[in-house]
């Protein structure tokens, strides 16, 4: 699978109603070839900034999930690396095309208020927006991979 069919497989998940937490994170499994009944389970409270409060993007915590799927941990091992370096990797890489890292920065709307959902929904942000950066964490999360894939090759 190459990063244009794994950005197609998280719009087409955002289209049929997923999540933008889920639909980055089902992208990125399904890229990686892992199949699990948790996903997109886990990802569904962090939807619209956790919990729909605004926070962290919830395209960038699919993502990082998804990356975790590749380069988390199962055991306790010393290394150079701090084992959260693709988090850290990937924000410092969406934050430099984005500019912001969490949803209410993204949107510009304060979803625990009637108002910034009304807003969002007036501008219909999913589609102008969101969809947008779900494309790009997909995109970015695949980038990672493949870097540390080919750099690990070598």
């Amino acid at each position: 699978m190459n990063k244009e069919d794994v950005v197609d497989l998280a719009k087409s998940y955002a289209a049929k109603g997923f999540l933008c937490s889920e639909s980055v994170l089902l992208s990125v499994s399904d890229g990686l070839e892992i199949r699990n009944d948790v996903i997109p389970k886990i990802a569904t409270g962090f939807g619209a900034g956790i919990g729909g409060q605004g926070m962290v993007c919830g395209a960038i915590s699919g993502a990082i999930m998804g990356l975790g799927l590749k380069f988390g941990r199962n055991e306790v091992e010393k290394k150079d690396d701090k084992p959260y370096w693709f988090a850290f990797e990937f924000l410092k890489r969406f934050r430099k095309e984005w500019g912001y890292v969490t949803c209410r920065e993204l949107t510009g709307c304060d979803f625990s208020t009637e108002a910034g959902q009304k807003e969002y929904d007036d501008e219909k942000m999913w589609e102008t927006k969101c969809r947008e950066y779900i494309a790009a964490a997909s995109g970015m999360a695949f980038d990672l991979i493949y870097e540390k894939h080919v750099y690990d090759s070598e």
